[in-house]
């Protein structure tokens, strides 16, 4: 990822966590990161008529009416939409957003035409170095930033609910939510006594073989070819036993109760709440597939990939004596079904829905890069756009009108502000 794209990115998520609260020296991050957030909700849809989507990006996404039309311009200005109007007043929208990558790149290439003020790139280079792991806060003062400006970066953070502050084993420890979501403190408290590096080496490893078997990790001590030493595999076995990154398991008769290592689950910013049941299937179904090629009673899978592809495009796995443990999670999950042949195997069959569906894709996006795309998009607010601007209204009128807050000035700005009203210099 280059440095256009980790900027557009790195926007997104400080926008997402500072949802309706404005912050005054944040000027340009929060414009790109409305930028990211209304052109991945509205992608491959029809014409919107403004007027539907100005109400669905306020209500959903927390886009003022009044910064919704700048937006709308700036992605029409990068041909991210087509913009119908009469004279000055725009009257509907035709998304012609290109793919996830490009989403960012196209966005970057942008912001990079604007010039972001000291906090700013300070509260990007703060966030890009939380997304690998939590990390001592004194490694944040070590980034060459005046003092006075990391705190208010900080603080501008835990007001804007995408870094968390935790004291652990004598030491600060920041996190971010984003990446983070769940058990802070248990994270926070893994850092403090293994080191920040340490854990980040085993989570970049655990995202290059995302549902490998815990198991297969001990007994081979090494991932990706990668060697691990006793105590990072001790390390690897307290993120999975103390439930930190909850892995999935599946019990097989032949090799018992094993777990699945994945990369923690996303917060808000990267997983909408929407797709987190999805997320969930998905990891299932790598878990399924992994369980098959490293941990098989008689014959491994050699291609999960393909094997998922198998599905997703025949909708069905081909039987096999193993079926019936190795998928039956999924069934529990509502994933598919299986089905007894005559010879007495199981065959596991996909259950056709839009979810499922999604799930599988996302399975694939694990397997092959790491990572899932596309998961912060919010399926209420594109079905809100579908019904159209009256079912929009009833729900908007249906909840209590939002009210904005603001992040408190620092003293600095406070000083100028109070020597301006009181005739100061």
């Amino acid at each position: 990822m280059n440095k256009r794209e980790k900027l557009a990115l790195r926007s997104h998520d400080i926008t997402i966590g500072l949802g309706n609260k404005q912050v005054p020296e944040f000027e340009i991050i929060t414009e790109i990161g409305n930028m990211i957030k209304l052109a991945l909700n509205i992608r491959g849809l029809p014409m919107i008529p403004y007027e539907t989507l100005k109400m669905a990006a306020y209500h959903f996404l927390d886009i003022t009416p009044h910064m919704c039309k700048s937006i709308v311009e700036n992605l029409g200005e990068i041909e991210f939409v087509k913009i119908s109007s009469e004279g000055k007043e725009i009257k509907g929208v035709l998304p012609t957003v290109p793919f996830y990558d490009d989403i960012y790149e196209g966005v970057g290439e942008f912001a990079e035409t604007k010039k972001i003020n000291e906090t700013e790139q300070l509260a990007v280079t703060i966030l890009e170095k939380l997304t690998t792991s939590p990390v001592s806060s004194s490694t944040i003062y070590e980034l060459g930033a005046e003092r006075k400006l990391v705190q208010r970066n900080l603080y501008i953070g835990e007001q804007g609910n995408y870094i968390i502050n935790k004291r652990s084993r004598g030491k600060d420890i920041l996190l971010s939510p984003v990446y983070f979501s769940e058990n802070a403190d248990l994270f926070s408290d893994l850092v403090a006594k293994s080191g920040a590096k340490s854990v980040q080496k085993i989570l970049k490893l655990i995202k290059q073989a995302q549902g490998i078997p815990l198991h297969i990790v001990e007994q081979q001590k090494e991932i990706q070819g990668v060697k691990l030493t006793e105590a990072e595999i001790n390390l690897l076995k307290s993120l999975a036993h103390d439930s930190i990154i909850k892995p999935p398991s599946i019990k097989t008769s032949h090799a018992g109760q094993n777990y699945f290592l994945f990369t923690p689950k996303p917060g808000n910013a990267r997983l909408s709440p929407t797709k987190r049941e999805v997320y969930e299937r998905a990891m299932a179904l790598v878990s399924a597939v992994r369980q098959g090629q490293y941990l098989p009673k008689k014959f491994a899978i050699r291609n999960p990939p393909a094997i998922l592809r198998k599905l997703k495009n025949d909708y069905e796995i081909g039987a096999s004596t193993e079926a019936l443990e190795q998928y039956r999670q999924l069934t529990v999950l509502r994933v598919g079904k299986l089905v007894t042949t005559p010879s007495g195997w199981h065959k596991f069959k996909l259950i056709d829905t839009e979810e499922n569906i999604e799930a599988i894709n996302l399975a694939l996006e694990l397997v092959s890069v790491g990572e899932g795309q596309g998961l912060e998009v919010d399926d209420q607010m594109r079905l809100a756009i579908n019904q159209g601007q009256t079912y929009v209204e009833s729900l908007i009128s249906a909840v209590k009108l939002k009210e904005s807050t603001n992040v408190a000035l620092s003293e600095e700005h406070q000083e100028e502000v109070d020597n301006i009203f009181l005739g100061g210099v």
